[in-house]
């Protein structure tokens, strides 16, 4: 006989577990699929179709006199798979989207890969669980309950329980003790409510050996390459700081959830600078705002939002000693790691932490900052759409000091990506002006604008400049090639209409289309060494479209001049062009060092498109394999639907 403060009590336990369990699942796979909305998504459909299953199926067993036996075998059933998802969520995400895919090459299989990997771990516990509600109330029905009253207590306390689950698990246990041990307190949690269904402690014996399991240690996930330094998964996102060999010394770099090849700080073991990443390209925003002036580093003040985990202030008390950087950072862990691992801040100013970008702009002092720097970045690869918007740049620009610079970071493909066009429109409307600067050899944009002035690019300076470092950032940036300023029309974001994810979901999607196998053709009168020189230049300077356009302007392209336009080719991501210029130069006449370059460049690119197919042969595997369980899922749904209620 079921008694109902029992029902309820169960009830209430299994409602803060599923609950949990819900949150945990996107925290527990984010370290190998991320955390994006299409992961949320699959999450949150995998897990109601689970619970509408488990419904039906709990509908079907309250009938029978051992209704109440059975549910207890179903929940020490949901205990033990539950159990196991820690011990295999790893494996079966590095299957599912290996560590060594580039993420530009990965993203279909993310998205797929999470479905796969959501409806093999969490719908079967969750449909184990999903039976208890009907069971439970058909049981005090049973006990002389009426059945509206039963209904509404069973349903109460479920619901009571699972805003106890919402806040403990984002809150209190995984931040506290990490989502594998939080999978691990809803098995037991599950247990707990099976021991109060049959009072035997013995469901608590078969599955004590895997709890047990839960005192162990091992990195939530290897890197492809490097040491882990340090992981911990915060309020917001799981992070992994990894060193590598690099030349003269070592690189250190913060990833956050999936990783793979990118990274959100970077130090080198030698220097402040980072060897040409996107982070060293925003130290002309001080130049720009000071008309050409080199500014006196005692009287800078630079607002950063996103810390970087401190590479901003270290960067700028380089290139500016004296100066005065306040950095704004969302997630306290990632302040807490760049501490330790990462030397710190470096310049003066404050640490804002714990704090919204959009939230501290909105209420900072006006005219506080002649440089804003803009690299918020959450799940990856997306900007948050609420520092992104009108009303977000808005706010910026009351922040902005008469003539001082916004400098934003931007991912992209090119000067006409989707994110860069918007992000350019949107800033061009509050502004009056956007210019665009391509970073060299990555998949980065600078975005630039000025309050109350034009961004004046004939003013960066050389002569002036003693630091060598911000001189060989500025002398590269001097050439009005790599710049341009974005006026093509765009949709203008705000904070009504979010489009952010779509357009860097659209960017990362086409980013190959554009790659062609088409040769580059010479169309032009001039002399094939006078355009080596040049062309060479371009290439180490970064400007990597402008090389392909003087190679056009060759009589014709030898081999040297092809070896010239695959590495251009391959700077702006287009690898098999590349790899058709290199095959192309081979079958000329070569000398022996030249040859030696292209065979070993047409390698490199032949094994990187290998990584690329592969990839592309990955994301087919998980959309199969997603398809699989749709459709499995929808003959569950469907024969579900069909079914005759039981007598």
């Amino acid at each position: 006989m079921m008694r109902s403060g029992r029902a309820t009590t169960v009830a209430f336990g299994l409602g803060a577990t599923m609950m949990c369990m819900e949150l945990v699942a996107v925290r527990l796979m984010a370290p190998h699929f991320g955390d994006s909305a299409h992961v949320w998504t699959n999450v949150i459909g995998v897990m109601l179709v689970a619970l509408a299953l488990g419904a039906w199926l709990g509908g079907r067993i309250s009938g029978h006199g051992d209704a109440v036996r059975r549910l207890a075998r179903a929940l020490l059933g949901a205990a033990i798979l539950s159990a196991l998802v820690p011990l295999a969520v790893g494996p079966l995400g590095g299957w599912l989207v290996p560590q060594d895919l580039p993420l530009e090459a990965a993203m279909g299989a993310l998205v797929r890969g999470s479905l796969v990997a959501t409806i093999l771990l969490f719908a079967p516990p969750v449909l184990l669980l999903g039976c208890a509600s009907p069971i439970l109330v058909a049981a005090l029905v049973r006990n002389q309950v009426e059945v509206g009253r039963a209904s509404a207590s069973v349903s109460a306390a479920g619901t009571l329980g699972s805003l106890l689950g919402t806040f403990a698990a984002t809150h209190v246990l995984v931040p506290g003790i990490g989502s594998r041990a939080t999978v691990w307190v809803c098995a037991a949690a599950i247990l707990l409510c099976t021991a109060l269904l049959t009072r035997r402690a013995v469901a608590i014996a078969a599955i004590a050996p895997l709890l047990a399991a839960g005192l162990l240690r091992w990195p939530i996930r290897a890197p492809a390459l490097g040491e882990v330094l340090a992981e911990c998964e915060s309020s917001h996102q799981f992070l992994q700081v990894v060193r590598e060999p690099g030349e003269g010394g070592s690189v250190t770099s913060l990833k956050i959830n999936e990783g793979l090849d990118s990274f959100h700080s970077l130090a080198l073991s030698t220097t402040a600078w980072t060897n040409g990443a996107y982070y060293d390209w925003h130290t002309v925003a001080p130049i720009l705002a000071d008309d050409g002036a080199v500014p006196d580093g005692s009287a800078l003040r630079v607002l950063s939002l996103g810390s970087a985990a401190g590479t901003f202030a270290r960067l700028f008390a380089a290139a500016y000693p004296g100066c005065r950087v306040d950095g704004v950072e969302l997630d306290p862990a990632v302040t807490a790691l760049g501490d330790e691992h990462f030397g710190g801040r470096g310049a003066a100013g404050r640490d804002y932490t714990g704090l919204d970008a959009r939230v501290f702009v909105e209420r900072a002092p006006a005219a506080a900052y002649d440089v804003v720097l803009v690299d918020c970045y959450a799940r990856q690869i997306y900007i948050p759409a609420h520092v992104a918007s009108r009303e977000f740049f808005l706010a910026v620009k009351r922040c902005l000091r008469p003539r001082g610079v916004v400098s934003v970071n931007s991912g992209g493909w090119s000067f006409d990506d989707p994110v860069v066009e918007a992000l350019g429109a949107t800033m061009r409307d509050v502004f009056g002006g956007t210019r665009a600067f391509a970073v060299p050899w990555s998949r980065n944009y600078l975005l630039l604008a000025r309050r109350d002035a034009a961004i004046d690019l004939a003013v960066l300076p050389l002569a002036r400049l003693r630091n060598p470092e911000l001189r060989d950032v500025i002398g590269r940036m001097a050439e009005p090639s790599s710049w341009r300023e974005l006026l093509a029309p765009a949709p203008i974001l705000c904070d009504d209409r979010p489009l952010l994810d779509a357009l860097q979901h659209h960017s990362f999607s086409a980013a190959h289309e554009r790659n062609s196998t088409e040769l580059t053709q010479a169309a032009g009168p001039r002399d094939p060494v006078d355009v080596g020189e040049l062309a060479r230049t371009d290439l180490v300077a970064g400007r990597a479209s402008l090389c392909l356009a003087h190679l056009r302007e060759a009589r014709e392209l030898t081999p040297y001049l092809r070896l010239l336009a695959g590495d251009a080719r391959w700077a702006l991501h287009d690898l098999p062009g590349a790899r058709a210029e290199f095959q192309a130069a081979l079958r000329g006449e070569v000398d022996a060092e030249t040859r030696g370059l292209l065979v070993a460049r047409e390698a490199r690119a032949a094994a990187q498109l290998e990584v690329f197919e592969r990839a592309a042969g990955v994301t087919s595997r998980n959309g199969w394999l997603a398809a699989l369980g749709v459709l499995l899922a929808a003959v569950a749904t469907l024969a579900l639907l069909r079914a005759r209620p039981p007598a």
